[in-house]
């Protein structure tokens, strides 16, 4: 773990341009400032059935630093590398715990509450919970063969949904829905891409449908279908415009994310904004709405924080901070 977080750095601050000071005929500055991607303090929060407890990867910020000659400046942040990983805490922000120290990818809570699945590398695991610890000693691998992730489970926790290239169309490398057992049996696959296009993150929905993204010539849409494949439906249409991820469904409502969180009534695909926020969210058993904080502003301390709402966009709490 230790290389591939180390190039997980090396890349965080992706490369920088240019950057020049200059002034124009009326000697007005110009400036153009580095192209900074910064680190996200938070990623991939999910709620524990249990609507209080919530999981999420963490890598705690140490400061924002100013770059630059006024007034060309420009900003950057720096996280505290020996304190990343999966953390756990209570909503109102107790209880706070370092479960790993690396973190988990798109990680889904069972809901009968005993286990967490998550992606590591190409391949899925599961980690049990015994309502307030994990074992990380007794963590499983569940697949592997090809690329495998973005787990979710069914509501009785006996499935889990995921997709993965395994068994592409020859010449691709595409991705497929897939279904198995909570102990990594009887892989199926439920989605086939033909040669078209990836068929991914699936969610199953409050309504036990499967819920995911199908990509044709690189356009994603979100689309159902009934958990044995059949009966494949567009939900979106957008065509070039967007770029549709994250769906889920819950109390008749699709939600999905594209720059910022959406959602729309069955069979109306009139999608209305709910906030701003970083690609990640989660819904509880309450209907409580955990995301991310996306104003790009470094400076900013609310910058990638943890946020709830309803369902209805009312109600927005911070419930995480930076602390530097």
């Amino acid at each position: 773990m230790k290389n591939k977080y180390s190039v997980f750095i090396a890349t965080a601050y992706l490369a920088i341009l240019f950057y020049s000071c200059k002034k124009d005929g009326n000697d007005t500055p110009f400036c153009v400032t580095p192209l900074v991607i910064p680190y996200q303090p938070y990623l991939n929060p999910v709620w524990h059935p249990n609507a209080v407890l919530l999981g999420f990867n963490y890598q705690p910020l140490s400061g924002v630093y100013k770059n630059g000659t006024e007034p060309c400046v420009w900003y950057m942040n720096s996280i505290k590398a020996d304190s990343v990983g999966f953390y756990i805490m209570n909503k109102n922000g107790t209880g706070l715990k370092r479960v790993t120290n690396y973190m988990l990818g798109a990680p889904s809570w069972s809901p009968d509450g005993t286990s967490i699945a998550f992606s590591l590398g190409p391949n899925i695991y599961k980690m049990p919970f015994n309502g307030s610890t994990f074992d990380t000693s007794q963590i499983v691998p569940l697949t592997n063969i090809g690329g495998n992730f973005y787990p979710s489970w069914t509501q009785n926790s006996d499935s889990i949904y995921f997709d993965s290239n395994n068994n592409a169309p020859l010449g691709t490398s595409f991705y497929s829905i897939w279904k198995m057992a909570s102990n990594g049996s009887g892989k199926t696959r439920l989605t086939q891409s033909a040669g078209i296009g990836d068929t991914r993150q699936p969610f199953v929905g409050s309504d036990n449908k499967i819920y995911y993204v199908g990509y044709y010539l690189n356009q994603p849409e979100i689309f159902s279908m009934n958990k044995d494949g059949t009966s494949i439906t567009q939900l979106t249409n957008n065509g070039s415009k967007g770029v549709r991820r994250y769906p889920k469904y819950y109390s008749g409502k699709l939600f999905y994310w594209d720059a910022r969180l959406y959602y729309s009534q069955p069979n109306l695909f009139v999608p209305q904004e709910l906030t701003i926020c970083n690609e990640t969210y989660d819904i509880s058993n309450n209907g409580s709405v955990v995301y991310i904080y996306s104003e790009r502003n470094i400076p900013d301390r609310r910058f990638g924080t943890l946020w709830t709402m309803n369902i209805d966009g009312t109600n927005k709490q911070q419930i995480t901070f930076n602390n530097y």
